[in-house]
């Protein structure tokens, strides 16, 4: 090894292979707990491709840094420059310095963004940058991550894994910190915006771009709202976001998204997709886009063949760092020459990373050579080639063994001021043992990246003054929804796996067979109704078969299975929001659920098991995962949605389940002297199964009776089960959502303070219990005015009355919904109201 390799190079080789071994699954281990991931194949059951990290960093020494710093710098200038004249005078192709089809004929030239003023003046902000060895050492440039400088997030979780897992390896090593990473580029970008009190957002293509984990990770490391396009609006000159307490203005947006995904209307995306009229409010000045709409025609790999010239063009220097030995195959020369001497060369995309094959053209079959050939030849403007030599290899470790694998590094640079600031890490990149790529999308790994300093590490840090007051927190409607339905989805599992937890005790330890024929009859009646309906599963619950299948098949839509996987993608959108620790949670919980499948021909004994050992995991980490997120996150209106589905999910089980219940409630009466054995029995098991037996114990002091189990499941303030509990709970935490509460607002808690009111004001024992008084003669009839038939017995008074107060409670989503999740009918209201211009609605 190297000399700045020795001492952390002799750590690693000392353990042995075992050890080794067992560091590598902790550290893979760790990076999976932590969410991060590389989702090539967007897979929508969280089977995102893991990701590696090799247990060995690589280390810059001084001087190579400083080396690479400077050549970054330069060639960051020179193509600030070249982007500028491209999009003005466009005199460098006048010189013919560049062909003209290279440039205009790139797919991700913005003939919109001639003209357009780009944000403070600059195209480039926050860049990346690809650099290799070749096989004497010199580092070469062999990708542009101008425009997206995709792979910081993963830069700083490999320094964060590693570290956890193997902290003895940074001692005495005196290397630079990234973790300040997020931070600093944060304070650049509120620099950018027009107002004392800039709004800044991520924007991203959503958990279907295969980086969406690194999205996340610096939506939440910067504090910032990680959006879609669907989140933003363009209403009179302005952008603006969706969120819980209305149109929040957006002054500066960090885009992870292509430009001509942007805006439909200037940029030629699909007609209604993007943020339509977005350039129209770059024009006027009201936003800044980070990078500049514009400068993804940098990072076309046809530029490359072309990049010494440029920066000697701009600048009059020698490049610093040369460019990987390129040609762009669109000039049918440099395509012969390839072609005649397949030897030397690896054809690449002109964009993106999969290329046309992995492996060198001279390591191809006739066949596979034949195909790449006439693949490139239908549009040889697309694709470049470059060196096969690429890169030299270096030292990996696999399964305890050392290996030696081919590797690049991506290193980041923010503009600050007139300046660049290239940040003290990389991210270093392993190809995979089929082939000499690195990319990510073919399957190679990872290395943290360290960074040499000799400078001692200061004791105590430098004080801290933000030059712009902090930015107020706001959560999109698109957040809170999610929430909502994590809330919901995890609520109705955990209720569901109670259930069959309680009925799997019942049968094998607690009941003989005349208490089951009693018990069994309820078991079906509690079933919890499905998604946003109040209609009944038609599962049974009453044979182990059954309740092994209503725990973990995936084809039934009421199943425990179903409802964590939708709770799953809910939670995969909200990284950037859910604390690691409420993540890890529920990491675990997926982890558990996945190891063990539906299978249709399982035994009896085994079948038991599995019900019984995963009922009681979903029983104990949902909560678990609701008291961590409180302890763990910002109490803010996402959370608050996540709680207010949570609540209301409960009191439409909690409703639904007395309503299943109205005929064995209603045939008890006042005329029978006592209750039979049966009877109260049936009351009880009701109880139990939603969990509130010992509630209504310790409240009342008595054997089940129908008038006060409807009380402590309808009116008790204090019961966990209770709906009226449940409905305040929701009621406290619209109170408590930030901002002015709008019209909508309003509204939705209206609502729930007169069903409140409403629920409070029942007399339960007028049903069950003689002669009724005036007060609540009239108390029932307001329930039942408006019905068109009349009603006679009280036991059909109740089924009627229970059957309206369920409907009340799942309409209360449409109210939630209407006034904070959806915004389409306030804005048009507000927009006809005031005469302004609406885009994209």
């Amino acid at each position: 090894p190297r000399p700045h390799f020795e001492t952390v190079y002799r750590r690693i080789e000392a353990l042995t292979p075992g050890a080794l071994r067992r560091l590598e699954d902790r550290l893979e281990a760790t990076l999976r707990e932590m969410g991060v991931s590389f989702d090539v194949n967007h897979d929508k059951n969280w089977q995102a491709q893991p990701w590696v990290c090799d247990v060995l960093p690589h280390i810059f020494n001084i001087m190579e840094w400083d080396h690479i710093t400077r050549g970054f710098q330069q060639r960051l200038c020179a193509f600030e420059l070249f982007l500028h004249d491209i999009y003005g005078a466009r005199q460098i192709l006048h010189d013919r310095i560049v062909p003209h089809t290279a440039v205009l004929g790139s797919a991700h030239y913005q003939p919109a963004a001639a003209g357009l003023r780009p944000a403070a003046g600059n195209y480039l902000h926050l860049c990346g940058l690809c650099v290799t060895r070749d096989s004497s050492g010199r580092f070469l440039v062999k990708h542009h991550y101008f425009s997206h400088a995709s792979g910081m997030s993963y830069m700083l979780q490999n320094r964060r894994a590693l570290a956890r897992v193997n902290s003895a390896l940074f001692e005495d090593v005196p290397l630079q910190m990234v973790n300040s990473t997020p931070l600093e580029i944060l304070e650049q970008l509120r620099k950018l915006g027009s107002r004392s009190d800039p709004f800044v957002v991520l924007l991203t293509p959503g958990t279907s771009s295969a980086v969406y984990s690194e999205h996340t990770l610096l939506a939440r490391r910067m504090g910032i709202p990680l959006v879609e396009a669907g989140d933003l609006l363009v209403l009179n000159d302005y952008v603006y976001l969706k969120t819980v307490g209305g149109l929040e203005r957006v002054d500066v947006i960090y885009s992870r998204i292509a430009d001509h995904w942007l805006d439909s209307m200037a940029l030629g995306s699909v007609p209604g997709r993007g943020i339509p009229g977005l350039v129209h409010c770059i024009r006027k000045g009201s936003i800044a886009v980070i990078n500049s709409i514009g400068s993804q025609v940098a990072d076309d790999r046809s530029l490359l063949a072309y990049s010494n010239q440029i920066i000697s063009y701009y600048l009059n220097e020698t490049p610093i760092l040369p460019t990987l030995r390129t040609h762009w195959l669109g000039d049918f020369d440099a395509c012969d020459h390839v072609f005649e001497h397949p030897a030397d060369w690896m054809i690449r995309p002109a964009y993106g990373e999969k290329p046309p094959a992995l492996l060198p053209l001279s390591e191809l079959s006739d066949e596979q050579f034949a195909a790449v050939r006439r693949t490139v030849f239908q549009d040889p403007t697309r694709y470049v080639a470059q060196s096969s030599a690429e890169g030299a290899d270096a030292i990996c470790f696999q399964n305890g063994k050392r290996t030696l694998r081919a590797q690049d590094h991506i290193l980041f640079a923010l503009r600050t001021d007139a300046e660049f600031r290239v940040f003290p890490g990389a991210l270093t990149r392993t190809a995979s043992m089929a082939s000499r790529q690195t990319a990510s999308e073919l399957g190679g790994g990872s290395k943290d990246t360290w960074v040499l300093t000799d400078k001692p590490a200061p004791h105590t840090l430098p004080p801290h003054r933000l030059e712009l007051p902090p930015p107020v927190r706001r959560v999109t409607s698109r957040v809170a929804e999610e929430f909502y339905w994590l809330g919901r989805y995890l609520e109705r599992a955990q209720n569901l796996c109670y259930m069959i937890g309680v009925i799997e005790t019942l049968e094998t330890e607690e009941l003989n067979s005349a208490e089951r024929r009693l018990y069994r009859p309820i078991w079906n009646k509690l079933l919890p109704p499905l998604e946003r309906t109040g209609s009944r599963s038609r599962m049974s619950i009453a044979n182990w078969s059954d309740r092994y299948r209503l725990l973990l098949s995936s084809e039934e839509s009421g199943s425990a299975a179903s409802m964590l996987s939708k709770a799953f993608l809910n939670a995969a959108s909200l990284q950037d929001s859910l604390s690691p620790e409420a993540w890890s949670v529920l990491f675990m919980l997926k982890t558990k659920f996945q190891r063990v499948r539906f299978i249709s021909s399982i035994d009896e004994t085994s079948a038991q098991r599995d019900t019984r050992r995963l009922s009681e995991l979903v029983t104990h980490l949902v909560p678990q995962f609701f008291a961590t997120a409180r302890d763990s996150m910002l109490a803010d209106d996402g959370w608050r949605f996540c709680e207010i589905g949570q609540m209301l999910e409960r009191a439409v089980i909690t409703a639904n389940a007395v309503v299943s219940m109205t005929a064995s409630l209603a045939s008890q009466s006042k005329e029978q002297a006592e209750f039979t054995t049966s009877e109260e029995i049936e009351l009880s098991a009701f109880l139990r199964l939603l969990g509130s037996r010992d509630a209504y114990r310790r409240v009342y002091q008595m054997r089940a009776a129908p008038a006060e189990v409807l009380e402590i499941l309808w009116q008790n303030p204090q019961s966990p089960r209770s709906v009226f509990r449940c409905l305040r709970r929701c009621a406290a935490l619209i109170r408590e959502s930030l901002g002015p509460l709008s019209s909508a607002d309003s509204t939705a808690l209206r609502t729930l303070q007169e069903l409140l009111a409403r629920i409070d004001r029942i007399d339960w024992h007028f049903f069950f219990e003689g002669e009724p008084t005036p007060e609540q003669s009239a108390e029932s009839q307001k329930w039942l005015a408006g019905l068109e038939t009349e009603v006679a017995s009280r036991s059909e008074r109740l089924a009627i009355l229970l059957e309206h107060l369920l409907n009340d409670v799942l309409s209360l989503h449409h109210v939630l919904s209407d006034g904070f999740l959806s915004h389409q009918t306030s804005i048009m209201d507000d927009a006809y109201a005031e005469g302004v211009t609406l885009h994209g609605i």
